[in-house]
């Protein structure tokens, strides 16, 4: 973006007069306080490893978030272009958001099934964006092991059940559009083979899809802030951004105590761009929420079975999502999603009692052998909602969408231009334009409109997404509610 049009009035950014501590989030997510507990041997609240930004500083990139999306972006443009100097920019502490406390799925999902992808798209198209994304999920493996990150990684696959018929009638179209496609990966199974995996009376029938893995999500994001520290990212704890405006032909980011002049700004907020200007109306925070049994005894195991790490969704319009943990319990996410009152972020909003009793019944339905076992920890996480909640990137000359699919722990270390992280928006200045990725230079003007890991459709040259207009969109926030309660009724 020029000089000038950071917001398109000549002005820039200036942040809410509002800063939340991270001890709530600590507190509430059993991800942030496992994971100090077992690093300290206490429950002591999370702690910043990074600095505080201070003084003044200058980069070629600069990248304001420190979730799996501005991390993975700071890694992959090092490793591009080793002369790059990229600063890392987190307003609580790295892993904060949706990164560190999600449900630790690394999965193929492109937020439409692969019927529908294949329906509205064409075959090319849904091919190449499937293929991008199970190769990211094998890449993100491979990147963990590569730089020893201890994040609990299991690539057990998923498994996705069908507790009605009309949910199995799902997944039958996703096996056919799989087949049609010729797609690897994909298993039918019955209900006899559903249920003798793990042990529910509610499954009659499903599928088995080979990529997916599982991790600990917020081990993930601080192991990739350490990696990305190692190799020349600097990267800033508790600095909250309070303006992004020009300066002398560069972007300027402010903080209470310094400043961050960068060449181009990636923004990796997720759902807190609802808090800038230029985002206010193109995205809408929904919180999905997450229950966590206590440890489960080897004979109720023996009753549930689950031999494998596989993850397991079913085919609900609003899904359920569970999975093992390392330390024996279930994970037991989804059913409802959640926007508050005008699209608020806000710690009163990380519990809620009544998705919390949803949670229970449907748990205890699905595995009435633990009728008796309870949930020791309850949280939730906005992520950035949109209309079609397809991953774009793209400069905020023109207003791109974000979407994050930090949120469920599948952004892969290589994936789309500007330097190939999903949901990420830059600006360029003029004066000495530097390239996002190698194979991907930004300029003035530059504008882009393409999808996490797919190919270019045939038509136009662009992908499959196409970012609302921005009338569209401003309804956003008055129509989801209602709409999200009738498809959860339906469900």
């Amino acid at each position: 973006m020029r000089p000038g049009e950071l917001s398109g009035v000549n002005r820039g950014y200036r942040a809410p007069h509002r800063t939340v501590r991270i001890g709530w989030a600590a507190r509430r997510s059993p991800w942030f306080s496992t994971w100090v507990r077992r690093r300290t041997g206490t429950r002591r609240r999370v702690t910043s490893r990074a600095p505080v930004l201070a003084g003044d500083h200058e980069v070629d990139v600069a990248i304001v978030g420190g979730g799996f999306t501005g991390l993975w972006t700071a890694l992959q443009l090092r490793q591009a272009d080793p002369s790059l100097t990229v600063a890392v920019i987190e307003r609580e502490v790295i892993g904060f958001g949706a990164s560190g406390r999600n449900g630790g799925f690394a999965m193929t999902l492109l937020d439409m099934s692969l019927a529908h992808l294949r329906r509205n798209h064409g075959d090319a198209a849904a091919r190449a964006a499937h293929e991008a994304v199970a190769t990211s999920v094998t890449e993100m493996g491979e990147a963990i092991d590569q730089h020893d990150i201890k994040c609990e990684w299991r690539h057990g696959g998923l498994m996705v059940v069908a507790t009605n018929r009309p949910q199995q009638e799902r997944i039958d179209a996703d096996l056919a559009a799989a087949e049609a496609l010729g797609l690897e990966g994909f298993r039918h199974l019955s209900a006899a083979e559903a249920q003798a995996e793990v042990h529910s009376p509610t499954y009659v029938g499903g599928l088995h899809e080979d990529h997916c893995g599982v991790l600990h999500p917020a081990k993930l994001a601080r192991g990739l802030a350490g990696v990305a520290s190692r190799s020349g990212v600097e990267v800033f704890e508790r600095s909250d951004v309070t303006a992004i405006d020009e300066a002398t032909g560069r972007i300027r980011i402010t903080t209470p105590r310094g400043s961050v002049r960068a060449h181009q700004v990636v923004l990796a907020t997720n759902a807190w761009a609802s808090e800038t200007e230029w985002f206010r109306n193109k995205v809408v925070p929904l919180y999905t929420y997450i229950a966590m049994t206590e440890p489960l005894t080897v004979r109720q195991w023996e009753e549930v079975g689950w031999d494998s790490h596989c993850g397991i969704e079913d085919k609900r319009n609003y899904v359920h999502y569970y999975r093992r943990t390392l330390d024996g319990r279930i994970l037991w996410g989804g059913s409802d999603g959640v926007i508050h009152h005008r699209g608020r972020i806000a710690p009163r909003h990380d519990r809620s009692s009544r998705v919390l009793e949803r949670l229970t019944t449907t748990f205890h339905r699905t595995f009435p052998q633990l009728r008796d076992v309870g949930f020791t920890h309850h949280w939730g996480d906005p992520w950035a909602s949109q209309r079609r909640s397809c991953r774009c990137s793209g400069p905020c000359s023109e207003a791109a969408s974000i979407t994050d699919s930090a949120a469920t722990a599948t952004v892969s270390p290589r994936a789309t231009p500007a330097a190939r992280s999903c949901a990420t928006s830059c600006w360029d200045a003029p004066a000495t334009s530097r390239s996002c990725a190698s194979s991907t230079p930004v300029r003035p003007g530059f504008r882009p409109n393409r999808c996490a890991g797919s190919a270019p459709s045939s038509h136009d040259g662009r992908c499959y997404a196409r970012t609302p207009s921005s009338t569209r969109t401003a309804a956003v926030g008055e129509m989801e509610p209602a709409l999200l309660k009738l498809i959860n009724r339906l469900g």
